[in-house]
């Protein structure tokens, strides 16, 4: 999404931030994983983003496979729901939002829970060990990163 290549980082990241780099896009998939599928006059209202703008956005994440365009029943008009690539975004989105809860300066920024729907209960975004289940404290984590191998 965004102008600025980052092909050229060979990085996770770098990949991620070419498909989601700009702050209208992250807020596009927000407002999709919040609201589920949406119509363009919803997410124009919801962000306060120009038409054109918009239609760039949505036009970009229909064809990186995040949205997808969904007929509505009897009209000729289409809505953009999430697809499983966007809904495996939403952690990164809720860890993105604890961290500006945390750290928010303004007080007038709306808060935020995020919640348990079966049990109302709070949740919160942990690193979690995969073979036991054990919450690792992140000071305690560790990214190694893999070269790519010119070998065949």
């Amino acid at each position: 999404m965004s102008t600025t290549n980052y092909q050229k980082h060979h990085c996770p990241i770098a990949q991620a931030l070419a498909e989601l780099g700009d702050q209208w896009t992250l807020l596009i998939v927000r407002d999709a994983l919040i609201a589920g599928p949406r119509r363009f006059n919803e997410f124009q209202e919801s962000l306060g983003i120009s038409r054109n703008l918009l239609t760039l956005r949505l036009a970009q994440l229909c064809a990186s496979g995040i949205l997808e365009r969904v007929p509505i029943t009897d009209t000729k008009r289409h809505a953009y729901a999430p697809t499983q690539k966007c809904r495996d975004l939403q952690i990164v989105i809720l860890a993105m939002a604890e961290w500006g809860e945390k750290w928010r300066t303004d007080p007038d920024i709306h808060h935020l829970e995020i919640l348990e729907k079966s049990t109302g209960r709070p949740v919160t975004v942990q690193y979690i060990q995969t073979e036991d289940g054990k919450i690792v404290d992140p000071d305690n984590i560790e990214v190694v990163r893999h070269g790519i191998s010119n070998e065949p």
